[in-house]
């Protein structure tokens, strides 16, 4: 709970970093970082864009990040306050261009501590390790701001809003089954959702009008969203072959395997939820409509008949082994998803 907790303060910190950066962000070290890089970019070009009114980029900005730097050199900069413009803007886009030893560290706290009226240090970390004196000083010196997402469910019911709000700013009317679709195409990525409802958007000629689920289809065939849910069909359906084909293709054609992760998570979640109210003898009508599976009823009716409750219930663990087995070693991502869907495929005993 406190991850999506965590998630929904994330969402309510980027309408806050909006809402001031419209009044005039405030000098000083921002620090913006966290796994929730859809917040976390908007509230980049939120203060960015604020801070970028008015200036002159010959005069007022300097942008770090292509090649290393020492930190001294980033104050530094951050400090020269020039007269022809109104603010100094200085932006590391990457954290890891930064190098410092104690000298320079202490620099920038000094910085932190009392900066220039007229003077923005922003530097962009996704990842911060607390352990070094540099991420450490950066995220306590000054202002960081902690993008963070949820994990599980509580990730895709997000998605699933923020999907239905990103439609209706592009006039976009999707019915449930398209939104139920995208997500679980997507794994609950919300960059990825934006970037196939721009699509859906050029794709639909009149605003307003119905997307259904055949449309969302048509649009993402091309991108590699279907392949990837060829691969969930497959594990629904307890098809061995057919899932090990699915992921091969999957992470030659260059998808994120933690995506891939996520997508079969998706639907490992459905096919247990769906056991459980079949095991209350509920209608296979109702268990479609309650799990939203339109898409796939079929294949679900067949995956309740190919695995039994208790091999649903030991999925979690294994999809968790594999999402840390690609976090945290060298193996390569063919192994451990190939080793994934023999696990959640391995034949009944």
């Amino acid at each position: 709970m406190a991850k999506a907790q965590a998630r929904a303060d994330s969402r309510r910190l980027l309408s806050s970093v909006e809402a001031e950066a419209r009044r005039g962000w405030p000098p000083g070290l921002t620090v913006w970082t966290g796994d929730d890089v859809y917040h976390l970019d908007r509230a980049q070009r939120a203060i960015l864009g604020a801070l970028a009114r008015d200036l002159d980029p010959a005069f007022a900005r300097t942008v770090f990040g292509e090649e290393k730097v020492d930190v001294a050199t980033v104050v530094a900069a951050a400090r020269s306050v020039g007269m022809f413009a109104p603010r100094r803007v200085v932006f590391v886009r990457d954290v890891s261009a930064l190098t410092a030893d104690d000298d320079t560290i202490q620099a920038l706290t000094d910085y932190a501590a009392a900066p220039p009226r007229s003077s923005h240090l922003l530097v962009r970390a996704p990842a911060l390790d607390l352990r070094r004196k540099l991420h450490k000083a950066l995220a306590q010196s000054g202002r960081c701001l902690t993008f963070a997402l949820p994990e599980g469910e509580a990730r895709l019911v997000v998605a699933r809003e923020t999907l239905v709000e990103l439609a209706r700013e592009r006039e976009l009317r999707l019915a449930p089954e398209a939104v139920q679709l995208l997500v679980e195409l997507t794994a609950g990525d919300l960059e990825r959702i934006e970037h196939e409802l721009d699509k859906i958007a050029a794709w639909v000629e009149t605003a307003g009008s119905l997307v259904t689920a055949a449309v969302v289809l048509d649009v993402a065939a091309g991108s590699g969203l279907v392949s990837g849910w060829a691969a969930a069909e497959a594990l629904t359906r307890r098809e061995r072959a057919a899932a090990l084909v699915a992921l091969r293709r999957n992470v030659d054609a260059g998808e994120v395997p933690l995506r891939i992760v996520g997508g079969l998570a998706w639907r490992a979640r459905v096919l247990l939820q769906a056991k459980a109210l079949a095991e209350t003898r509920r209608k296979m009508s109702e268990i479609v409509n309650i799990t939203r599976a339109w898409r796939f009823e079929d294949d679900l009716a067949l995956g309740l008949e190919r695995y039994d409750l208790d091999e649903l219930l030991g999925f979690p663990a294994k999809l968790l082994a594999a999402d840390r087995a690609l976090k945290s070693t060298a193996l390569e991502a063919h192994a451990v998803l190939e080793s994934l869907a023999d696990r959640l495929t391995e034949p009944r005993r």
